[in-house]
């Protein structure tokens, strides 16, 4: 079967921009993991959630606290997607923590009818191209999924399960601010990813700051050029 996802996953080489509160950060991808699959990640410590209950944020670790969805060296960026089941489930993303993503209201209700996946949206084993993030290190989501029962059928406790499709990437920082340019008024070919909401975007890490915010571009400088 081929994936939907395979289609949104970069090759090596190709250049891939995040835009960050501070602006946009380019990298050439250089060497890619095969697609990783991690799977089944079962929220709610593995118990069953009641109907019309939740699991509470949380994000995927191991027993040593490590974090799944976050690179464990700044060398590397991560992109993945995310399915879930059963298909009534819902997912809603905080992405970072404590910052709702998808709302169009502050708080969002959990659940509610704004803002999140569910597992008929993208599947367990096929998941959407919707659900692309990508993280950095010291950059992660966090995730709550709801038991959502249809109210005509039964009202029946469930485990809530996701799979996270990852694609590991070391990478080269862009430094030519012509060719970033470039790339921004799509005169050469890249992939243009805001990290967060287009509103709100993430704030960058302190160590990507530290290296290299003088190779950033600010959308401000864009229309100026």
């Amino acid at each position: 079967m081929v994936l939907e996802i395979t289609k949104n996953i970069p090759k090596p080489n190709w250049y891939v921009g995040l835009l960050f509160e501070e602006g946009y950060w380019f990298v050439q991808l250089i060497r890619q993991q095969q697609l990783t699959r991690f799977m089944p990640y079962t929220f709610n410590s593995d118990a069953v959630i009641a109907s019309g209950g939740t699991s509470g944020w949380e994000t995927p670790t191991d027993a040593n606290a490590r974090r799944y969805l976050e690179p464990q060296e700044e060398e590397t960026i991560y992109q993945f997607f995310t399915g879930l089941a059963p298909s009534s489930a819902q997912l809603y993303l905080q992405y970072t923590q404590r910052v709702d993503r998808m709302n169009l209201i502050t708080p969002r209700p959990v659940p509610g009818q704004i803002g999140f996946w569910d597992g008929e949206s993208t599947k367990y084993r096929d998941p959407s191209p919707e659900t692309e993030l990508w993280t950095v290190r010291d950059i992660y989501p966090h995730f709550n999924v709801a038991n959502v029962t249809d109210t005509n059928m039964p009202k029946e406790s469930h485990v809530i399960v996701s799979s996270f499709w990852v694609t590991p990437y070391t990478y080269k920082v862009v430094s030519d601010k012509t060719k970033i340019l470039q790339f921004l008024k799509k005169d050469k070919p890249a992939t243009i990813v805001t990290m967060g909401d287009g509103d709100r975007p993430i704030k960058a890490p302190a160590w990507l700051l530290s290296n290299y915010q003088k190779w950033m571009v600010c959308p401000e400088d864009l229309k100026e050029a």
